[in-house]
């Protein structure tokens, strides 16, 4: 298989990839001012310079603020989490963590409003972390659907565990 084949991978090819595509749509070359002015005149305020846009699509930096990753998705139409799927399977590290897992659950992991929702978990501490899973439990059994294990467990049932540390330790 040829690199056209494999797709992006790094988030400088796949910001590269969309400023292509919208290049081609316009009929003229995009500029990273040009979506940067266009992303800041939308949001009413100062969010991203064309310069942190240019170094993004060129790989001199690759670790944008979630500000930043919602308003180049808004910008180019796509979901945020198109830039967090940098799965490279030859790398190991997390995509290796996640051979294991069952399907649905790395389906569940790519889609967007689980990125959204896991992205505001992390950072909560393990008793809000454990009150929220508890919120879910109850919304689940109130739309008629399995328990999927204690939110208080051992982590065996709970692909997140006692306090939503891990996705690896259900096996």
């Amino acid at each position: 298989m040829g690199d056209e084949d494999r797709g992006p991978v790094s988030l400088a090819e796949k910001l590269d990839r969309l400023f292509q595509e919208r290049s081609r749509e316009r009929g003229k070359s995009l500029s990273a001012n040009d979506v940067a002015t266009d992303i800041n005149i939308r949001a009413g305020e100062q969010v991203i310079s064309g310069n942190y846009i240019w170094q993004l699509r060129k790989g001199k930096r690759d670790n944008p603020t979630k500000r930043h990753i919602e308003a180049l998705a808004e910008y180019f139409g796509v979901p945020a989490a198109h830039f967090h799927d940098q799965q490279d399977a030859g790398s190991g590290g997390a995509a290796a963590d996640r051979a294991d897992q069952p399907p649905e659950l790395l389906e569940a992991m790519q889609d967007a409003g689980v990125i959204a929702m896991a992205a505001r978990f992390m950072d909560m501490s393990a008793e809000s972390r454990t009150a929220v899973l508890e919120m879910i439990d109850r919304v689940r059994k109130l739309e008629g659907l399995p328990d999927v294990g204690s939110t208080t467990g051992n982590g065996a049932a709970n692909p997140m565990g006692n306090s939503g540390e891990s996705w690896r330790t259900a096996r």
